[in-house]
């Protein structure tokens, strides 16, 4: 039987999974919970679990900075949260799996299922998993509304977005820009695609058309030449994420 610990700032959410993993077909204890870092330390500590569900942002520090408190992280992690721009530093933590919230449960019992195989030794490596996942996930379609008609697009076409006051003018391959009065936070907010970042307050590239990084300029030539910028506060962050993808090919 799994023994798992549940790290979330919301009470709601840890019941929640709760509920859903007694209705999982996978044998699994919840054996901890905790609603920040602290906590989580100790419950993992005197625990012991093969599994830790670990929230990301939370009050007083992030799922990623309790994860760095360990020299040895020897338990399994799924991420589960409610935002999706996180998914590529995920990967960097080796997670076994980034499910976002609301739940659903045939998602958190193919997580469930790869930790057992993992744990069995009859799964690859862990950042292999979630290698596979990002892939699997990374491509779907959209509909961008325009005042002419409605585009339905395929993710993986879309080279970035752009904000141009309310609106968002959306860049795809072989084709004219699409420009769409929705606001460039809601496509952040929306886009599950793990392939997204968002480099700037007025750009939400593709990783994967990207053509060019000058990194003197701290500009990113995309392959239909267009450009986009990325701001000082994202600076850090976009070179570890860049750097995580390109070791996932």
């Amino acid at each position: 039987m799994l023994k798992a610990v549940i790290v979330d700032d919301e009470i709601a959410s840890i019941d929640s999974l709760e509920i859903l993993l007694s209705a999982s077909d996978v044998e699994i204890e919840v054996v901890g919970r905790a609603s920040n870092i602290q906590e989580a330390r100790k419950s993992i500590e005197k625990s012991n679990p093969h599994l830790v569900f670990l929230d990301i942002e939370m009050p007083n520090g992030s799922g990623f900075d309790l994860l760095d408190t360990f020299t040895d992280v020897n338990f399994k992690v799924i991420f589960i949260t409610a935002y999706n721009q996180y998914a590529i530093k995920a990967f960097k933590y080796a997670a076994v799996d980034y499910i976002l919230k609301p739940i659903d449960i045939n998602t958190l019992q193919g997580a469930l299922r790869r930790v057992n195989r993992s744990l069995d030794g009859h799964s690859s490596a862990q950042l292999d998993v979630l290698s596979e996942a990002i892939r699997n996930s990374s491509s779907r379609r959209i509909a961008l509304s325009t005042s002419e008609a409605i585009e339905v697009v395929d993710t993986n076409s879309i080279i970035q977005f752009v904000a141009e006051g309310n609106y968002t003018v959306v860049h795809i391959e072989d084709q004219k820009p699409v420009i769409v009065s929705k606001s460039i936070k809601e496509f952040d907010e929306i886009m599950t695609s793990t392939f997204f970042f968002r480099c700037h307050k007025s750009h939400l590239i593709n990783f994967q058309q990207i053509q060019r990084v000058v990194r003197n300029q701290n500009q990113i030539i995309m392959r239909d030449d267009s450009v986009a910028y990325i701001s000082r506060r994202k600076r850090s962050e976009f070179f570890e994420a860049i750097d995580v993808f390109l070791n996932m090919f």
